[in-house]
Formats: structure tokens, C-alpha cells, sequence
């Protein structure tokens, strides 16, 4: 609740915690299952109930428990009412499951999509949520990677973000865990702003955790995306042909 009450006091009108962030996130089947959520569930209706009173609306990530499947999900909640759910659809562990809806949000007159981690490493599910009027992208992360990995070292800049933003005109929003280096695995948070031109306009501190912000005026949020995102009918027409078949 303390980044909830930081919110509220600096004015923020969105916030995005990182993936898994209110059950953790887990490499073991077992524990993601022993840690996972029901929406309906008494633990999660308070937990809505709690936040009911904060002004910012708020993407959280979860694994979340539906029947006998569990989902990498982020819930996007206001005054403690969940605006809906989003699951995450190219998987890193194989005992989620994936999912096949890409929703659009609206809130304080801003539409957003939901985009978590491995999400944003390809153009469709952006693209989607594009399409569908989405101006900002908010992309819950946990990049907690074995010590051998390319993202032990923050790059200079995430090429997949700045494609993601570019390509669809649209804001970029991550948030990442900070963990620190256990001899193993290590995450130093990866939390990054992007405008629409793919330019980086603020980084965490690594190996801290931090809370950044940026203003956004809605003069800067781009519903007519124009060619970068609808292609031109000539192009459309010939890569339908080829998804057809159709090419020789």
C-alpha cells in the first residue's frame, strides 16, 4: 500500500507494479500453485477493498488461479473495482497458461493496454492492442535471470521497447523486480519509460528500487496512428496472400 500512498501524494494517475508482483513470481510448478489467486476468492476481495480509497488506477501482476489453470496475470484496478484482467500469452515457464484476448482499457480518459515481459519481445500482442486505440503500454516485468544472461547488465537501451513504442506510437511503461545477486540469479530492474519516437525518457536506478514518473500530456497521446500502425492496402493485400497462400 506504501507505493499506492506515494502515488496518491505525488498526484500519479497510473502506476504499474511488476509481474507477479502481489503472489511473487515462480520458477517451481509447486509454488506457483501454493502462491497463485483467485479473483472471487475472500484474500483477493479485501485486498480490492483495501485499495478502494487511493486515486491512481494501477496495474499489478499475479499468477492467477482459474479452475485447475494458472495464468501469468496483471489486473488493472481503480477505487477497487478490477477494470479487467489481462494474462500474459508467450510463456516463460510452461506450467501457465496462455491466453487469446488482448483487451483495451480505459481510464481518466486514456486508453491503454496491458503487455507483460516476454509480451513485449514480439509485435503482435502490441500491435493488437494498437489497433485497438491504445496509447500507452504497460508492461509488468520480471527479468530475475541466471548470472550468464544478457540482461544481468542493463543495456543502454531495450531495442524491443523502442520498436514496441515506435512501431505502434505509443507510450511505454515497464516495470521490473529488483533482486539482488544470489550466487545464481540476479534481476538489477530494468523499469524504463519510452515515448512514441522509441526515445528513453527515464531508467530506474539499478539495483534499487525506485519511482519514476514522467508527465504525459494527452496532447502527447497519439490516437491516429496513420500508416505506422494500419500499413498501406497494397502491402496488406499482398501479405494476405501470402498468409493465403496465394503467393507463387
Amino acid at each position: 500500500m506504501h507505493a499506492l500512498k506515494h502515488a496518491d501524494s505525488a498526484e500519479v494517475d497510473f502506476l504499474c507494479f511488476p509481474e507477479g508482483f502481489l503472489t511473487g513470481y515462480y520458477a517451481e510448478k509447486k509454488l506457483a500453485e501454493q502462491n497463485s489467486i483467485r479473483t472471487t476468492s475472500v484474500e483477493f476481495q479485501n485486498f480490492l477493498k483495501q485499495t478502494a480509497s487511493f486515486k491512481v488506477t494501477f496495474v499489478i501482476g499475479f499468477n492467477e488461479q482459474e479452475g485447475d489453470k494458472i495464468f501469468d496475470s496483471a489486473a488493472v484496478i481503480e477505487k477497487g473495482v478490477i477494470l479487467g484482467i489481462q494474462r500474459k500469452h508467450y510463456l516463460y515457464h510452461d506450467y501457465f497458461t496462455s491466453d487469446d484476448h488482448f483487451t483495451v482499457f480505459q481510464s481518466k480518459g486514456v486508453k491503454f493496454g496491458v503487455v507483460i515481459c516476454l509480451d513485449t519481445n514480439y509485435f503482435e500482442p502490441s500491435r493488437l492492442l494498437a489497433l485497438q486505440g491504445a496509447t500507452i503500454l504497460f508492461t509488468p516485468m520480471c527479468n530475475k535471470v541466471p548470472l550468464d544472461h544478457a540482461f544481468v547488465n542493463r543495456p543502454p537501451y531495450y531495442s524491443h521497447f523502442v520498436a514496441r513504442a515506435h512501431e505502434n506510437r505509443c507510450w511505454l511503461v515497464g516495470a521490473d523486480w529488483v533482486w539482488p545477486n544470489d550466487g545464481k540469479t540476479t534481476c538489477p530492474g530494468h523499469s524504463v519509460i519510452y515515448d512514441p519516437d522509441g526515445r528513453e525518457i527515464a531508467r530506474s536506478q539499478e539495483g534499487l528500487e525506485d519511482f519514476i514518473v514522467t508527465d504525459i500530456s494527452k496532447d502527447c497521446l497519439f490516437h491516429e496512428k496513420g500508416r505506422r500502425v494500419d500499413g498501406s492496402p497494397i502491402l496488406a493485400q499482398e501479405m494476405a496472400k501470402i498468409i493465403l497462400g496465394e503467393q507463387p
